[in-house]
């Protein structure tokens, strides 16, 4: 890995991997939708889908094209806090991609006829999202519990809120945001980093450095409690139970990671095996953490007959307390983080995704984070660490529970 910043504020990451004839591309931009109002709301969603629509060099077509002849592998998607644009394509095609993805990311035009079109496409992807329930349930749950705010919206906006925007509204949003101060840029593959850097200072050059431009802070509520959806044509009920947990930046992070994963993350874990094996409440069930960079939520999400609504939540409260009460064993522990360990670097073997490991690292600890570093983080963890956790995880007065389908409101709580 190397690393440089620019005068005027470009992060550059690097990963040289000469066995591959091929390399991965991307531009960060330090926000997403956590960094939204409901005034504003899929406002970085609707920019993704713009910079795809024409550029000063580029035509909606040209890109389309040049994107093919390149590989078509370029693609974007926007987070709750990040928006990234990224390209894959051969060594030799590196100058070439680069210059297209530079253009469209940077030097969009925002085509007022493209706008108008682009609006009613992201209405009926928001539409779409709506017939899928697995989409609904986590919707409506970050929604209920972190309310018309930041973390709290829906990243892609509502059919309100999206309405409501202008071209020339968005385009300075754009603009503003879009400074190479607010960027990282990550290349890994069969390249050289100084090439990078040659290429980002030609393309930046008379660009000053720009601070204060996400000026919002957050503000995290969490409410709690039972949050019933009732929904009479479903044939299934959709559930989520959450609650409060780790930042990414918690230093005990890998232990929260272990803990999860011996209750819910895989076909042997705790939930799995008596939700779906031995009691058959669910086909589908399964937990994990959402981390972001000052809070976290951990979730089991579960889809399973509405008339075993009873049966299913007593049996995961009955799993979580049984695990308190008697800790996890040596057995558990060792599986867990040799599936930990094993599941990270295969992932890696992925020159995209590999691209994205560097770029978190930058994010959140602002250096990128070694493997080695990390598998040593994980194998240290004990027995010990894990039942002092669960002493006081999760806060019983940190709960919530939302069910989506066939059932009649009340208010009992898990």
């Amino acid at each position: 890995m190397k690393k440089t910043i620019l005068d005027c504020g470009l992060t550059i990451l690097t990963e040289k991997y000469a066995t591959i004839p091929s390399f991965a591309l991307s531009y960060t931009i330090k926000s997403g939708s956590c960094n939204e109002t409901t005034e504003n709301n899929g406002i970085h969603h609707l920019i993704e889908h713009m910079l795809f629509k024409g550029s000063e060099k580029y035509s909606q077509k040209n890109i389309a094209d040049i994107s093919d002849r390149l590989g078509g592998r370029m693609n974007a998607f926007t987070s709750r806090e990040i928006t990234q644009y990224y390209i894959k394509s051969i060594d030799e095609k590196l100058p070439e991609s680069f210059d297209l993805l530079s253009d469209i990311v940077f030097s969009s035009e925002f085509d007022k006829g493209e706008f108008k079109k682009e609006v009613e496409v992201i209405k009926q992807e928001i539409k779409e999202s709506a017939d899928n329930p697995d989409a609904c349930t986590f919707e409506m749950f970050y929604k209920d519990v972190f309310g018309n705010r930041g973390v709290g919206l829906p990243i892609a906006g509502t059919i309100e809120s999206v309405s409501e925007f202008t071209r020339n509204r968005v385009y300075k949003y754009y603009k503003d945001l879009y400074h190479p101060s607010n960027v990282i840029l990550s290349c890994i593959g069969n390249i050289e980093h100084a090439q990078i850097v040659s290429l980002a200072e030609q393309q930046f050059s008379g660009i000053s450095k720009k601070d204060g431009i996400l000026k919002e802070k957050r503000e995290i509520n969490f409410r709690t409690g039972m949050l019933p959806h009732p929904k009479k044509d479903l044939q299934q009920l959709y559930s989520i139970i959450g609650f409060r947990s780790i930042p990414i930046v918690n230093p005990d992070r890998f232990k929260y990671m272990i803990l999860n994963d011996i209750l819910g993350s895989g076909m042997s874990s705790r939930l799995f095996q008596k939700i779906r094996e031995e009691k058959g409440l669910a086909y589908t069930i399964s937990s994990f953490i959402d981390s972001y960079k000052d809070f976290g939520i951990h979730i089991i999400y579960a889809v399973t007959d509405a008339k075993k609504k009873e049966d299913y939540l007593e049996a995961v409260q009955e799993e979580f307390q049984l695990l308190k009460d008697s800790g996890i064993t040596d057995d558990e522990l060792n599986k867990s983080k040799d599936h930990i360990k094993t599941s990270l670097i295969l992932s890696l073997e992925s020159n995209v995704s590999r691209m994205r490991f560097n770029i978190n690292g930058e994010l959140y600890f602002e250096k990128p984070k070694k493997i080695d570093e990390i598998i040593n983080e994980i194998n240290i963890v004990t027995i010990e660490d894990i039942n002092r956790i669960l002493k006081n995880y999760p806060d019983p007065d940190n709960i919530s529970t939302l069910l989506y389908g066939n059932i009649a409101e009340d208010n009992q709580l898990f």
